[in-house]
């Protein structure tokens, strides 16, 4: 028998003793390569060669009962015999988000199809139609007409004070479709939403009119009650010193509507106020995650993606990821369920709103590193509208030349005035929508502060003891941004709206009314 070396003999007396440690017994196994994908967040392959020496076994576990408790990855070497092995270990702990990515959507994708939803406008299935639909999947034109006779039959049933976050789903669903969202059975989505009186009842409500109406460009028209500056500002006041907003003040922040106001906001990020409040709003999302790049729901996680996604902003560089671990791993870890989906919280159980807000939030990033049309940007998708060109009463009516008799009534042409029309139009553009800042509360007073509007001649100030009740005018004429109503009564709660004036040759242009904000006097 040949005699081992000194070397051998050390060696194979220390494998034996893990081996008792161990309690491994004789066998006879291969070398093999050792893949664990689902370790926290380690990327690895881990080859050992010399075959029937070691094997290498590894395992996922936690020091703790808590599901808080991050889980580490364990990896075993069992000695079989005496021997050399070369470890030719290569560990990365680089998260690949791309992958994580692909496999997101097929996972969320594959639990949501499982749902056997209906093709009808209602509110679950509006998102997984928009979701699928956005994730490139397919509809058949029957499942489209079932929808869209479907929505023709809840639309018409509205009325002009309709939820605007209603209104804008069915508007974005039908956008997903590439249908008119301006003629849905003669009812037109766009012109309910800029011309809502329930646009001021929270952030939630401006965020998403201003999404589905970007969604395809809708234009809107100058005497619309709401245009898109109007909106910007009002949902700018929903914002919290702390960078944060709030769903119905700006007192109260929270990530997802914060998340949700920066989608709505980033097609406007080149106007200094805009830009300001976003990067504002970014800091206090990056305050707002623990260590390990995560949030308190999958929602939560789901919303700030999809928030980068549209601002155009990496994870990486804006600091929502690093090489080892970011946002997106932290997510897959918490609530990917096994067999498709995710939950809302922590190792809970596949959940419909958590898969399609995650499927959207990661389509939207696959968009963005793809350099692809925008989630909510479905301007592609938007119909030709034949129905312009194909309106051709106008030159069809014939009636305009023959009608030498205007000539024969010298009014209609010593109607000098007339140019004054279009001209009066262009310069009678209606003042912006004031935006009141305060509301505070005085004895047996109240006083309101507003942001200035450019070009007001003044302000007008409204007042009612319901919050949709009768307003009268309590100042008519009033220079300043501000304003003090004195002598009411102690305890009793007023509600107060303001709209801005301009003068335009000897007429008064009025504004849009600002939301209602309610005070309640001491």
């Amino acid at each position: 028998m040949k005699k081992m070396t000194l070397g051998n003999r050390i060696l194979a007396m220390l494998l034996a003793f893990v081996m008792i440690l161990t309690g491994i017994a004789p066998g006879t196994f291969n070398a093999r390569v050792v893949k664990a994908a689902d370790a926290t967040e380690q990327r690895f392959n881990r080859i050992y060669r010399e075959e029937g020496i070691v094997q290498v076994t590894d395992s996922i576990y936690q020091n703790s009962d808590s599901i808080l408790t991050p889980k580490e990855t364990s990896h075993r070497i069992k000695a079989r015999k005496a021997g050399e092995v070369t470890d030719n270990s290569q560990v990365s702990d680089k998260v690949d988000i791309d992958q994580i990515v692909k496999e997101g959507i097929t996972s969320a994708s594959t639990f949501l199809n499982s749902q056997n939803y209906k093709y009808e406008c209602s509110g679950a299935s509006d998102w997984y139609i928009m979701s699928k639909l956005r994730t490139g999947q397919t509809i058949s034109d029957a499942e489209k007409e079932a929808y869209g006779q479907s929505a023709v039959s809840v639309v018409s049933k509205w009325k002009a004070n309709q939820k605007p976050t209603d209104i804008a789903r069915v508007a974005l669903t039908l956008s997903a479709m590439g249908k008119d969202i301006t003629n849905v059975g003669g009812v037109n989505l766009a012109a309910m939403l800029y011309s809502s009186d329930r646009l001021e009842d929270g952030s939630n409500e401006l965020s998403w009119t201003l999404i589905a109406l970007d969604a395809t460009s809708q234009k809107i028209p100058a005497d619309a009650k709401w245009n898109r500056e109007s909106m910007i500002d009002a949902l700018l006041g929903f914002q919290n010193e702390n960078g944060g907003f709030g769903l119905f003040d700006n007192k109260s922040t929270g990530v997802d509507m914060t998340a949700m106001i920066l989608q709505a906001l980033a097609p406007y990020v080149k106007e200094a106020k805009v830009q300001t409040a976003v990067d504002k709003a970014l800091a206090y999302l990056k305050d707002a995650m623990d260590e390990e790049y995560a949030y308190t729901s999958s929602e939560s996680a789901a919303q700030v993606i999809l928030a980068l996604a549209c601002l155009k902003l990496d994870a990486v560089d804006a600091g929502f990821a690093a090489e080892s671990k970011s946002i997106f791993s932290t997510l897959e870890k918490n609530y990917c369920v096994k067999g498709g989906g995710y939950a809302h919280l922590k190792n809970g159980a596949a959940n419909a709103m958590a898969s399609y807000q995650i499927m959207e939030a990661y389509e939207a990033y696959r968009r963005f590193k793809a350099s692809e049309e925008g989630y909510w940007d479905m301007n592609s998708l938007k119909p030709s509208t034949p129905e312009t060109p194909s309106t051709p009463e106008t030159p069809n009516t014939p009636e305009t030349p023959p009608t030498p008799e205007t000539p024969g009534t010298p009014e209609t042409p010593s109607t000098d005035k007339t140019p004054e029309t279009p001209t009066t139009e262009k310069t009678a553009k209606k003042p912006a929508r004031p935006v009141i800042r305060k509301a505070a509360a005085g004895k047996k007073k109240a006083t309101l502060i507003w942001k200035k509007i450019k070009g007001a001649a003044g302000y007008q100030v409204y007042r009612s003891m319901r919050k949709n009740g009768k307003y009268v005018c309590v100042k008519k004429n009033l220079k300043a941004a501000k304003y003090t109503d004195k002598k009411l009564k102690k305890g009793k709660t007023y509600y107060y709206k303001v709209r801005a004036y301009k003068k335009v040759n000897g007429k008064t242009i009025t504004g849009a009314y600002s939301a209602i904000r309610k005070v309640k006097v001491k």
